[in-house]
This record gives C-alpha cells, structure tokens and sequence, in this order.
C-alpha cells in the first residue's frame, strides 16, 4: 500500500513574501509561488514542465513566423516579399490564437505540475488556481491526481485572510497545513 508523503514542513530557503494585500494579482502569484514550492519540495516528487514546454513550442512557432515575414522582406524588399509577408501575418495571428485556446483549456492555470513515484506507482500531481468572478478575496485551488486511467479533482475555496496578515505577509504555515490536508484528501480519494 502507498504512503503519502507530503508534508507541511516549510523549506529553509522560503523568503518571507509580502504583497500589496489589495493587489488581487500579487496575491495569487505569492499563493502560487508558495504552493508551487510546496509540491516540488516533497519527498519523491519530480517537477515536470510539459505543459510549459507546449506554450514554449506553440510561440516559438509563432515567432518564427515573424522572423521568417522580416528576413524575407530584408532580401526582397516590398512589393516582392508582399504574399510572403501576408502569409506569414496571418499564420502568426492564427498560431496566437491557438497559443491562446492551449491556455485557456488545456493549462487551464495550472501553476505546478509534479511526478510522485511511492512504491513502483506513478502518480501525477497538477496545481491550478483562479480568481471566483466578484470574489477577489477568495483564493480557488484544484488539486489534482492522476494514476493510471483515473483522475480525481478536489477544488477548494478559501478567503485570503486566512492565508495572509493584516500587513500582507503571508503565513505561510497556515497556507501549507492546508494543502497538506487538501492533498491527503486528494490522495485518499483515489482508493474509492
């Protein structure tokens, strides 16, 4: 049977992070930096950047075209170049859309991603996050967890005051114990 090895032990080389508590976009990001840190300092957990590495690819792409429209232009000057440089205007907008499509449903904001091997099984962690339309002080994590064929998601929504002081520090204990018990749920879930 696999044993759960997360922990709310906070790493040594944590810096104390402190934000504008009114700046909604700051304090998601310190959320994500401290839980991206949380999952990637865990006892068997390898980080994984594929879904990075796929944005990466989709706007080189789309910079390639770029360059290709300019360097044709610089050695056949306009009026010459000019069904090159269409051709590669509109293949940048439509690589642009799809860079934005590839961010809104497969990243899905996802902010970590990690491989947890526990006795000869793999399981695949994901952190995502978001903002609740008109709740600017309530933090949205979903955790989830892939083994094998099998996928569970546990989403939890818990107000920021929690997890930062009245002079936006966050405490990062308070932010840690939670998502050890949000990941032990998580992990749990799985046997059912």
């Amino acid at each position: 049977m696999s044993k759960l090895s997360f922990t709310s032990k906070i790493p040594e080389d944590l810096d104390e992070t402190k934000i504008d508590k009114w700046d909604w976009n700051a304090l998601k990001n310190a959320l994500d930096d401290a839980g991206r840190k949380f999952l990637t300092n865990q006892k068997d957990c390898q980080e994984t950047h594929s879904l990075m590495n796929g944005r990466l690819i989709i706007s080189t792409i789309a910079v390639l075209f770029s360059l290709y429209a300019i360097g044709y232009d610089y050695l056949y000057p306009f009026p010459e170049s000019k069904l090159v440089i269409i051709v590669c205007v509109a293949s940048y907008f439509v690589t642009v859309g799809i860079l934005t499509l590839y961010t809104s449903f497969i990243e899905k904001g996802c902010f970590a991603q990690v491989v947890q091997k526990l006795d000869n099984k793999t399981f695949y962690w994901k952190f995502l996050s978001k903002q609740k339309p008109h709740k600017e002080n309530f933090y949205v994590l979903t955790i989830e967890l892939q083994h094998g064929n099998k996928v569970i998601k546990k989403t939890v929504e818990k107000s920021v005051a929690k997890y930062f002081d009245e002079n936006g520090v966050l405490v990062v204990k308070n932010y840690y114990s939670d998502l050890e018990k949000f990941c032990s749920q998580t992990f749990n879930d799985k046997r059912e």
